[in-house]
């Protein structure tokens, strides 16, 4: 079945990235070009995969600037996108959006002092990544939101799962604020 993409004031929604994860490069392209988001910068990295940068061109590009992507041809199943911002509005878009499409918040993790909220829906995983811009003030939180397919981000990320996770309380989620 073909999604359609949905363009509600021009925002780009988490249905769309989570549908263009794993897709080819040139489906990847033309579907963010829709949204005047377009390659900015490609490069090749080793085992086939390349890193492709696109940039955020429209006049409201303070929601974010950049989608990153790293794929690996005919293998999309391991293709990972991610979109990083500062709009804590747009987050919270984001979140209410992930929870309508079925994800749940499933650990917590503090990795190079960035905290990690991880959802998932079974099929597909995000982290949403929090850190600060503290060379600012005030200082500016800013949000990574990286997607991954579920089974790839079990088998990448299980040992730093075990090692970095936190308790959790419901207060501690973005989720459920």
């Amino acid at each position: 079945t073909s999604t359609v993409f949905q363009m509600y004031s021009q925002q780009v929604k988490i249905a769309d990235f989570i549908f263009l994860r794993n897709k080819k490069i040139e489906a990847i392209e033309s579907g963010l070009q829709q949204f005047n988001i377009h390659l900015y910068d490609s490069n090749e990295l080793n085992n086939g995969r390349t890193q492709l940068s696109f940039q955020n061109e429209t006049d409201a590009a303070s929601a974010f600037h950049w989608v990153n992507f790293l794929y690996l041809e005919d293998a999309q199943w391991n293709n990972r996108l991610s979109i990083q911002t500062q709009e804590t509005k747009l987050v919270q878009a984001y979140l209410k959006e992930m929870k309508q499409l079925g994800f749940m918040f499933t650990n917590k993790k503090i990795v190079d002092r960035r905290v990690y909220d991880v959802y998932t829906n079974g099929e597909n995983t995000i982290e949403l990544i929090y850190s600060q811009i503290k060379n600012t003030k005030p200082v500016q939180p800013y949000y990574i939101f990286a997607f991954y397919y579920t089974d790839e981000y079990k088998y990448v990320f299980a040992d730093e799962n075990k090692i970095c996770s936190v308790p959790v309380t419901k207060k501690n989620s973005l989720f459920e604020n």
